[in-house]
Protein backbone atom coordinates (compact mmCIF):
# COMPACT_ATOMS: atom_id res chain seq x y z
CA UNK A 1 0.00 0.00 0.00
CA UNK A 2 1.36 3.37 -0.77
CA UNK A 3 0.16 6.66 1.45
CA UNK A 4 2.59 9.56 0.34
CA UNK A 5 6.15 9.40 0.30
CA UNK A 6 5.67 5.25 2.45
CA UNK A 7 4.95 2.76 0.91
CA UNK A 8 3.84 -0.35 3.01
CA UNK A 9 4.52 -4.13 2.10
CA UNK A 10 3.46 -7.36 4.33
CA UNK A 11 2.75 -4.95 7.39
CA UNK A 12 6.09 -3.06 7.31
CA UNK A 13 6.73 0.71 6.14
CA UNK A 14 9.13 1.84 4.25
CA UNK A 15 9.65 5.33 3.22
CA UNK A 16 10.64 6.03 -0.59
CA UNK A 17 14.01 7.00 -0.91
CA UNK A 18 15.38 10.03 -2.50
CA UNK A 19 16.80 8.59 -5.77
CA UNK A 20 13.32 6.47 -6.20
CA UNK A 21 11.72 9.88 -5.49
CA UNK A 22 13.79 11.61 -8.33
CA UNK A 23 12.94 8.87 -11.05
CA UNK A 24 9.32 9.30 -10.73
CA UNK A 25 9.61 13.03 -10.99
CA UNK A 26 12.06 12.46 -13.91
CA UNK A 27 9.39 10.14 -15.44
CA UNK A 28 6.99 12.79 -15.10
CA UNK A 29 8.77 15.48 -16.28
CA UNK A 30 9.55 13.08 -19.80
CA UNK A 31 6.24 12.40 -20.68
CA UNK A 32 5.27 16.15 -20.18
CA UNK A 33 7.92 17.01 -22.38
CA UNK A 34 6.96 14.61 -24.79
CA UNK A 35 2.79 15.33 -24.50
CA UNK A 36 2.83 19.22 -24.64
CA UNK A 37 4.39 19.43 -27.81
CA UNK A 38 2.13 17.28 -29.27
CA UNK A 39 -0.81 18.59 -27.11
CA UNK A 40 -0.17 22.28 -28.43
CA UNK A 41 0.50 21.46 -32.14
CA UNK A 42 -2.86 19.74 -31.71
CA UNK A 43 -4.53 22.93 -30.38
CA UNK A 44 -3.03 24.82 -33.54
CA UNK A 45 -4.26 23.08 -35.52
CA UNK A 46 -7.93 23.07 -34.52
CA UNK A 47 -7.30 26.68 -34.64
CA UNK A 48 -6.09 26.85 -37.93
CA UNK A 49 -9.49 24.78 -38.66
CA UNK A 50 -11.59 26.94 -37.04
CA UNK A 51 -10.29 29.77 -38.82
CA UNK A 52 -10.83 28.59 -42.08
CA UNK A 53 -14.50 28.05 -41.27
CA UNK A 54 -14.85 31.58 -40.15
CA UNK A 55 -12.96 32.31 -44.05
CA UNK A 56 -15.89 30.05 -45.82
CA UNK A 57 -18.38 31.55 -43.72
CA UNK A 58 -17.67 34.98 -44.85
CA UNK A 59 -17.01 33.77 -48.50
CA UNK A 60 -20.69 32.98 -48.58
CA UNK A 61 -21.34 36.25 -47.89
CA UNK A 62 -19.10 37.51 -50.42
CA UNK A 63 -20.75 35.49 -52.84
CA UNK A 64 -24.27 36.44 -51.51
CA UNK A 65 -23.03 39.90 -52.23
CA UNK A 66 -21.94 39.56 -55.83
CA UNK A 67 -25.66 38.04 -56.32
CA UNK A 68 -27.85 40.72 -55.15
CA UNK A 69 -25.24 43.33 -56.16
CA UNK A 70 -23.72 42.05 -59.44
CA UNK A 71 -20.81 43.59 -57.61
CA UNK A 72 -17.33 41.87 -55.77
CA UNK A 73 -18.06 43.26 -51.79
CA UNK A 74 -16.19 46.77 -51.19
CA UNK A 75 -12.97 46.92 -49.00
CA UNK A 76 -14.94 50.79 -48.19
CA UNK A 77 -18.78 51.87 -48.65
CA UNK A 78 -19.79 55.27 -48.56
CA UNK A 79 -22.59 57.10 -47.69
CA UNK A 80 -23.53 58.96 -50.92
CA UNK A 81 -25.74 61.66 -48.99
CA UNK A 82 -22.51 62.58 -46.61
CA UNK A 83 -20.21 65.38 -48.29
CA UNK A 84 -17.55 65.28 -45.86
CA UNK A 85 -16.75 61.78 -46.54
CA UNK A 86 -16.41 60.57 -42.89
CA UNK A 87 -19.66 58.34 -42.93
CA UNK A 88 -17.20 55.44 -44.89
CA UNK A 89 -16.69 52.59 -43.07
CA UNK A 90 -14.81 49.11 -43.62
CA UNK A 91 -16.59 45.79 -45.80
CA UNK A 92 -17.32 44.16 -42.39
CA UNK A 93 -20.06 47.02 -41.63
CA UNK A 94 -21.66 47.08 -45.09
CA UNK A 95 -25.14 46.60 -44.41
CA UNK A 96 -25.77 43.74 -47.34
CA UNK A 97 -22.48 41.70 -46.08
CA UNK A 98 -23.60 41.32 -42.37
CA UNK A 99 -27.56 40.76 -43.07
CA UNK A 100 -25.54 37.78 -45.16
CA UNK A 101 -23.72 36.92 -42.28
CA UNK A 102 -26.97 37.40 -39.85
CA UNK A 103 -25.33 40.05 -37.53
CA UNK A 104 -27.28 43.17 -36.75
CA UNK A 105 -26.56 46.25 -38.57
CA UNK A 106 -24.08 48.97 -37.38
CA UNK A 107 -25.97 52.05 -36.73
CA UNK A 108 -24.88 55.41 -38.28
CA UNK A 109 -22.80 57.00 -35.59
CA UNK A 110 -20.92 53.52 -35.38
CA UNK A 111 -20.08 53.62 -38.77
CA UNK A 112 -17.88 56.80 -38.32
CA UNK A 113 -14.16 56.53 -37.22
CA UNK A 114 -12.70 57.31 -34.22
CA UNK A 115 -9.93 59.15 -35.95
CA UNK A 116 -7.67 59.06 -32.96
CA UNK A 117 -8.42 56.04 -31.43
CA UNK A 118 -5.89 53.50 -32.10
CA UNK A 119 -9.09 51.08 -32.63
CA UNK A 120 -11.37 53.50 -35.26
CA UNK A 121 -14.25 51.48 -35.87
CA UNK A 122 -15.44 50.31 -33.09
CA UNK A 123 -15.45 46.43 -32.35
CA UNK A 124 -19.01 44.75 -33.77
CA UNK A 125 -18.04 41.35 -34.41
CA UNK A 126 -19.48 37.88 -31.89
CA UNK A 127 -16.19 35.90 -31.07
CA UNK A 128 -17.16 33.11 -33.57
CA UNK A 129 -15.90 35.53 -36.18
CA UNK A 130 -12.50 35.94 -34.51
CA UNK A 131 -9.60 33.77 -35.52
CA UNK A 132 -8.82 31.75 -31.94
CA UNK A 133 -5.10 32.29 -33.02
CA UNK A 134 -6.17 36.31 -33.07
CA UNK A 135 -4.72 37.33 -29.81
CA UNK A 136 -4.92 40.80 -29.73
CA UNK A 137 -8.85 40.62 -31.18
CA UNK A 138 -9.47 38.20 -28.37
CA UNK A 139 -8.08 40.30 -25.57
CA UNK A 140 -9.52 43.52 -26.90
CA UNK A 141 -13.13 43.29 -26.80
CA UNK A 142 -15.80 46.19 -26.12
CA UNK A 143 -19.21 45.45 -24.86
CA UNK A 144 -19.03 41.77 -25.71
CA UNK A 145 -17.88 41.74 -28.96
CA UNK A 146 -14.44 41.89 -30.80
CA UNK A 147 -12.86 44.16 -33.39
CA UNK A 148 -12.62 41.45 -36.66
CA UNK A 149 -10.66 44.01 -38.39
CA UNK A 150 -7.78 42.75 -35.88
CA UNK A 151 -8.91 39.19 -37.11
CA UNK A 152 -9.25 39.49 -40.69
CA UNK A 153 -8.57 42.34 -43.78
CA UNK A 154 -9.55 42.77 -47.78
CA UNK A 155 -6.77 43.56 -50.70
CA UNK A 156 -7.13 46.99 -51.66
CA UNK A 157 -4.49 46.68 -54.25
CA UNK A 158 -5.04 47.42 -57.47
CA UNK A 159 -7.90 50.20 -56.91
CA UNK A 160 -5.49 52.92 -58.02
CA UNK A 161 -3.80 51.47 -60.74
CA UNK A 162 -6.79 50.27 -62.36
CA UNK A 163 -8.16 53.81 -61.78
CA UNK A 164 -5.39 55.73 -63.12
CA UNK A 165 -4.84 53.33 -65.87
CA UNK A 166 -8.14 53.70 -67.40
CA UNK A 167 -9.18 49.90 -66.71
CA UNK A 168 -11.55 50.74 -64.53
CA UNK A 169 -13.68 54.51 -63.84
CA UNK A 170 -14.66 52.74 -60.29
CA UNK A 171 -12.12 51.78 -57.91
CA UNK A 172 -14.68 49.31 -56.38
CA UNK A 173 -15.81 48.18 -59.74
CA UNK A 174 -13.34 45.02 -59.28
CA UNK A 175 -16.20 42.43 -60.86
CA UNK A 176 -14.91 44.17 -64.50
CA UNK A 177 -11.28 43.95 -63.91
CA UNK A 178 -10.03 41.39 -61.77
CA UNK A 179 -8.16 39.29 -63.51
CA UNK A 180 -7.93 35.25 -63.05
CA UNK A 181 -9.80 35.45 -59.74
CA UNK A 182 -9.42 31.91 -58.80
CA UNK A 183 -5.46 32.77 -58.33
CA UNK A 184 -6.28 36.38 -56.39
CA UNK A 185 -5.77 36.98 -53.07
CA UNK A 186 -9.02 38.79 -51.46
CA UNK A 187 -9.15 38.34 -48.13
CA UNK A 188 -6.43 36.83 -45.58
CA UNK A 189 -5.57 36.70 -41.59
CA UNK A 190 -4.61 40.26 -40.66
CA UNK A 191 -4.23 42.93 -38.16
CA UNK A 192 -5.89 45.41 -40.21
CA UNK A 193 -9.14 45.87 -42.02
CA UNK A 194 -6.92 45.96 -44.87
CA UNK A 195 -3.97 44.32 -46.55
CA UNK A 196 -1.51 44.79 -49.26
CA UNK A 197 1.57 43.67 -50.63
CA UNK A 198 3.80 46.71 -49.54
CA UNK A 199 2.63 46.09 -46.35
CA UNK A 200 2.74 42.11 -45.77
CA UNK A 201 6.36 41.39 -44.70
CA UNK A 202 5.48 43.73 -40.88
CA UNK A 203 4.38 40.12 -39.10
CA UNK A 204 8.01 38.90 -38.55
CA UNK A 205 8.66 42.17 -36.60
CA UNK A 206 5.56 42.80 -34.80
CA UNK A 207 3.82 39.95 -34.51
CA UNK A 208 0.05 39.29 -32.92
CA UNK A 209 0.57 43.38 -31.98
CA UNK A 210 -1.52 46.18 -32.98
CA UNK A 211 0.38 49.24 -32.69
CA UNK A 212 -1.99 51.99 -35.42
CA UNK A 213 0.23 53.52 -38.18
CA UNK A 214 3.46 51.00 -37.86
CA UNK A 215 1.04 48.04 -38.11
CA UNK A 216 -1.02 49.68 -41.08
CA UNK A 217 -2.35 46.97 -43.90
CA UNK A 218 -0.10 44.35 -42.00
CA UNK A 219 -1.01 40.34 -42.86
CA UNK A 220 -0.72 37.85 -40.09
CA UNK A 221 0.79 34.59 -40.70
CA UNK A 222 -0.61 33.30 -37.32
CA UNK A 223 -0.92 29.20 -38.13
CA UNK A 224 2.75 28.57 -37.59
CA UNK A 225 3.70 30.30 -40.12
CA UNK A 226 0.96 30.16 -42.48
CA UNK A 227 -1.64 32.18 -43.58
CA UNK A 228 -5.53 30.88 -44.39
CA UNK A 229 -7.11 33.29 -47.39
CA UNK A 230 -9.99 33.44 -49.30
CA UNK A 231 -9.52 34.08 -53.24
CA UNK A 232 -11.44 36.33 -55.19
CA UNK A 233 -13.79 33.50 -56.89
CA UNK A 234 -14.21 32.12 -52.90
CA UNK A 235 -12.57 29.54 -52.65
CA UNK A 236 -10.27 29.33 -49.41
CA UNK A 237 -6.65 28.25 -49.03
CA UNK A 238 -3.60 28.24 -47.35
CA UNK A 239 -0.07 29.47 -48.03
CA UNK A 240 3.45 29.95 -46.10
CA UNK A 241 4.33 33.56 -45.13
CA UNK A 242 7.42 33.46 -47.57
CA UNK A 243 5.37 32.46 -50.72
CA UNK A 244 2.79 35.28 -49.60
CA UNK A 245 5.68 37.82 -49.23
CA UNK A 246 7.56 37.24 -52.11
CA UNK A 247 4.41 36.99 -55.13
CA UNK A 248 3.67 40.16 -55.70
CA UNK A 249 1.34 38.81 -58.20
CA UNK A 250 -0.65 36.89 -56.02
CA UNK A 251 -1.97 40.39 -54.79
CA UNK A 252 -2.21 42.20 -58.17
CA UNK A 253 -5.70 42.15 -59.78
CA UNK A 254 -4.58 43.33 -62.64
CA UNK A 255 -1.97 40.59 -63.91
Amino acid sequence: MLGGNVMTVGGKTRAFTLVELLVVISIIALLMAILLPALQRARGEAHELFCMSILRNLSLAHKQYLADTGKYLPHTSYDPSDASGLMSCPWYDNDYFRRSLGLPLVSPEDKKGRLFDIQVWKANAPRKFICPAASYAIKHPEEGLYPIDRSYGVNIDGDSSAATGGVSGDLFDKEGWVKRPSEKLFMADALDWWIGYAFCMKYPEYGENWLGYETYGMTAYRHYGRVNLLYWDGHCGQLPGDEVMNSPGLWDPLK
